[in-house]
């Protein structure tokens, strides 16, 4: 581009030097006409001159531009030596690298060729399997096909056989829920005749109860014949209710058969009328509640045996009122003092025979020893920690109640609480008492055993005396306690204290009363010959009496075994032959 840039301006020079040349010779020729001419032409003349310096001026200038363009292509002609010579390096690199990609494309090449060959003969290999696929896929769809024809020729046979299994177990549901309920029914029903047998029974009538505590024992009864009335609707309606329907028949028969058998405890510590009456009426509930039973397991509606069962056990209820002692006369202002005055004094009786007893176990460890001292101090240390666990239990009762009160009360007094409540104030006052005065005999039972003049059989039943009156207690506390309630939780751990002490206490007491036995029957030192001679002759006559006796009762057993063994067969449906075999 610089080389034809020059020639440009080199032909423009040469042009500009011909158009002078020509301009001086045209000028020469005109200024030799001039002269030639007139002197007018005088000023044309020096008007040419001008016009020749002016060329001349415009010659010089354009000769400067000349100058200037030949300094400008020497330039641009070093210039362009200077890029040929970077051309020229550019190319040699360029060779090169295009030398060195050649030879890459050239291996690139060959490894293209080597891939297209291997990748020929895996697409080859593919399409062979894919042709294999092809060809088991078709074998297994019509494989999948008799599959699925079997598969829905079995779903139609299931279903059939699913239709007739529901059927199946809907009846045999129908049948296990009858199975349960029957089963508790009877279940109940033996528990409710187990109470009512209780009057056939002469070592029931040592069991008392007082008249307080079986109106407390009632309330359960009838909210429990208001529930499984309720209850039968439901299953009625709804089959899942059978576990709540088994279960409220079970609360339901224990409730009443507690009612029944503490209603005729109850007889046996009123007057003969009195006594006779009432348990008519607890014979007449507990045989209700039976009836009740009865028409539940026959699937029919219960509600007027329920109402029938509620007035029979209503009928109980007024006639173990007329039974309550007439401390009710008492002025109702009084009965909240009462309550505190009864438990104040429980919990001094309790003091007071704990400090008596403890008092004989300092006397007689100064007046015993050897295995009467271990003895009397088993049974005293016992008969201590029983009366500090009455001790905690009293307390605990007391805490409760005060809870009972202070939500039950309201906006009116304590006092007014146990008015508006008088008959489980009442039931209080009498567990009460009971405790106080079965820590009394207890007291003097242990004092009587440990100076010998006592029977160890008095220890055990004052023992089994306080269990009852403190379970007395703690019921009588639970009713309106609520269930969620800690100190009713503390109440029954303390309760389960005093069942355990009283377990000790009876335990040391036959443990004393076995160890004094076998010391009195083993203790032949002071016998003389003659006395040990009648008494090997006596045990033996013993012997021989005991040995009899013995094959009798086994000779019995056998043959009530083989009266059992025929009753069950007959029974059971077996024949009267083989039931002699």
């Amino acid at each position: 581009e610089s080389k034809s840039e020059m020639d440009r301006i080199e032909q423009e020079r040469k042009v500009i030097q011909e158009s002078l040349k020509q301009s001086a010779d045209q000028t020469s020729s005109q200024l030799a006409m001039t002269m030639a001419k007139n002197t007018d032409l005088q000023t044309d003349k020096e008007h040419l001159e001008n016009q020749l310096k002016m060329l001349e001026d415009t010659k010089s200038s354009l000769m400067n531009q000349l100058q200037a363009s030949e300094e400008e292509c020497s330039n641009l002609q070093t210039q362009l030596n200077e890029l040929e010579d970077e051309k020229r390096t550019q190319e040699t690199s360029l060779t090169g690298e295009i030398t060195t990609l050649q030879q890459q494309f050239t291996a690139l090449k060959i490894e293209k060729e080597s891939s297209d060959t291997e990748l020929d003969h895996q697409l080859q290999e593919l399409k062979t399997k894919l042709e294999q696929e092809m060809s088991d896929k078709k074998s297994l769809e019509q494989q999948l096909k008799q599959q699925i024809s079997d598969l829905e020729s079995r779903l139609s046979q299931s279903q059939s056989d699913k239709q007739n299994i529901e059927q199946k177990l809907s009846g045999d549901i129908d049948l296990i829920h009858k199975q349960l309920l029957d089963a508790s029914i009877k279940e109940g029903k033996v528990i409710i005749q187990d109470a009512l047998d209780q009057f056939q029974n002469p070592t029931h009538i040592a069991v008392k109860c007082t008249a307080e505590f079986l109106l407390m024992r009632t309330e359960p009864v009838l909210s429990s014949l208001e529930t499984i009335k309720g209850m039968q609707g439901k299953y009625n309606g709804d089959r899942t209710e059978l576990a709540n329907l088994v279960k409220t028949i079970t609360g339901f028969s224990h409730h009443f058969g507690d009612c029944v058998i503490h209603g005729i405890a109850t007889t046996h510590s009123a007057n003969l009328e009195a006594g006779e009456e009432l348990g008519n009426a607890c014979r007449e509930a507990g045989e209700s509640g039976l009836k009740v039973l009865d028409t539940l397991g026959q699937g029919a509606s219960i509600e007027s045996d329920v109402n029938h069962a509620v007035q029979c056990v209503k009928k109980m209820i007024t006639l173990a009122e007329d039974l309550v002692p007439k401390s009710v006369e008492i002025k109702e202002k009084e009965i909240g003092d009462l309550v505190d005055t009864e438990m104040q004094s429980t919990t001094s009786a309790i003091e007071m025979a704990a400090r008596r007893i403890a008092e004989m176990l300092e006397k007689t460890r100064e007046a015993t020893s050897g295995v009467e001292l271990k003895v009397n101090e088993s049974i005293l240390d016992s008969c201590t920690s029983l009366m500090h666990a009455i001790r905690i239990l009293i307390e605990r009762s007391r805490d409760l109640q005060k809870e009972i009160v202070a939500q039950g009360r309201g906006t009116s007094t304590e006092k007014e609480f146990y008015k508006k409540n008088h008959r489980w104030t009442e039931g209080l006052l009498s567990a009460a008492k009971a405790v106080g005065w079965g820590a009394t005999a207890l007291m003097e039972a242990a004092d009587k055993v440990v100076r010998g003049e006592g029977k160890f059989e008095e220890l055990i039943v004052c023992s089994n005396e306080i269990a009852a009156s403190t379970a007395q207690l703690v019921v009588a506390s639970k009713v309106k306690a609520d269930r969620r309630s800690k100190k009713l939780t503390s109440l029954s751990e303390a309760s389960k204290g005093v069942t355990e002490n009283t377990g000790k206490v009876v335990g040391s007491a036959r443990e004393g009363s076995q160890i004094i036995e076998e010391r009195g029957l083993m203790d032949f030192s002071k016998l003389s010959l003659m006395q040990t001679k009648k008494n090997e002759m006596q045990s033996q006559v013993r012997v021989l009496e005991l040995e009899k006796e013995l094959e009798t009762e086994r000779y019995k057993l056998g043959e009530i075994r083989k009266k059992h063994y025929q009753l069950a067969g007959a029974s059971e449906g077996w024949d009267e032959e083989e039931t002699k075999k």
